[in-house]
């Protein structure tokens, strides 16, 4: 499968083609660098420079250089109106209630929220949206960046984090365990705010206590860094706000589809950014590459 390489793109591809007949509404956990009005606006603009591009029954060439694979073609038939949502509690409320038909995740938190929800149902991947998570810090928070970049950086090598990623996420059964921080006597604490909007990657369990993935990832860098970590929660329309109040000094996840390619013919006005001005991020964590709409059950 060809991988896209503009932002944009890739949300205009998960919101369908412009002529479809049938509109559903659609809910995804806010993107901070965009407001709701400008992001579908955006995906009204680049439907209508996707749409030509769609390949028909008689066409030979469906997987050429400027052509859409065909998968595209099941995105065709709707229309997707996006709403944001601060919170992954208020998204599935509003489905719950159906005011949404549709909420859109990362594939792992879909099949979580499936997998622990019997009323949900899982309607389709979008396999067009490969993506990556990121830590964020206050802009000239260089040298904290810097520090977590390092330990990021050898835990790809020494193997560390794809067995957190294996334990937390690949070969999870159940609710994510909490987990245990090494406390360093006298050293600098470092304030992270985890929303628990992103289970099990970002997990926040009933009784107020993070754990999971990210709790993990975190757990091992302040070991690294031989640096005490103290953990508050927000939502995750919170995450920027918390770093700009200087409440946390850093934030999981903020999602970046920056290496999502279009095709040739196909002209976009900018990219849909995850993140506020003034913020800086790590190198990617995580990274997946679909997404999963589900619906309540019928």
């Amino acid at each position: 499968m060809r991988k896209f390489t503009c932002a944009v793109l890739a949300v205009a591809l998960m919101a369908g083609a412009c002529f479809a007949q049938e509109a559903v509404n659609a809910g995804v956990l806010t993107w901070l660098g965009t407001t709701e009005a400008e992001f579908q606006e955006g995906l009204d603009d680049l439907r209508k420079a996707v749409s030509p591009l769609m390949p028909t029954e008689d066409d030979p060439d469906w997987f050429g250089e400027d052509r859409l694979e065909g998968f595209i073609l099941d995105l065709v038939k709707t229309r997707r109106m996006i709403r944001f949502y601060d919170s992954l509690l208020t998204m599935q409320m509003a489905l719950r209630a159906r005011q949404l038909d549709e909420i859109i995740l990362p594939e792992a938190v879909g099949i979580y929220l499936v997998r622990n929800n019997p009323t949900y149902d899982s309607a389709f991947s979008l396999n067009m949206m490969p993506s990556t998570i990121a830590f964020g810090f206050k802009g000239g928070n260089v040298s904290l960046q810097q520090e977590f970049n390092k330990a990021i950086a050898a835990m790809k090598k020494d193997g560390t984090l794809a067995n957190l990623e294996k334990t937390y996420i690949a070969e999870l059964a159940g609710e994510p365990q909490p987990v245990k921080f090494t406390e360093f006597k006298g050293a600098k604490t470092i304030r992270a705010a985890v929303t628990g909007d992103l289970p099990p990657i970002d997990f926040i369990a009933a009784d107020g206590n993070p754990a999971g993935y990210n709790t993990a990832i975190l757990a091992e860098i302040g070991r690294r860094l031989k640096k005490n970590i103290r953990l508050i929660s927000v939502d995750a329309g919170g995450r920027s706000a918390a770093l700009a109040s200087e409440r946390a000094d850093v934030v999981f996840w903020y999602r970046n589809t920056e290496g999502i390619k279009a095709p040739k013919k196909v002209k976009v006005r900018g990219a849909m950014r995850d993140s506020h001005e003034g913020i800086i991020l790590s190198d990617p964590y995580y990274e997946w590459d679909v997404d999963l709409v589900i619906g309540v059950a019928k």
